[in-house]
């Protein structure tokens, strides 16, 4: 994992409540990559049903 990285591949993540309804708010995915759109990490989270978003990290919480 990078040490700018909150979350490493393959974590699964909760979308949290406050996110906009297109992130998925409240639904469990895998992170399956990251990339840096103007200073702010994004992920990309795989859900159950295949279906890929980018949330930015500031949306995303550890399963543990």
């Amino acid at each position: 994992m990078n040490s700018k990285n909150k979350f490493d591949w393959g974590q699964e993540v909760e979308v949290l409540p406050i996110a906009p309804a297109e992130l998925n708010p409240k639904q469990r995915g895998s992170v399956c990559g990251v990339r840096q759109i103007e200073s702010e990490n994004v992920y990309l989270v795989e859900f159950s049903d295949g279906v890929a978003v980018e949330i930015p990290e500031k949306f995303l919480k550890r399963i543990d």
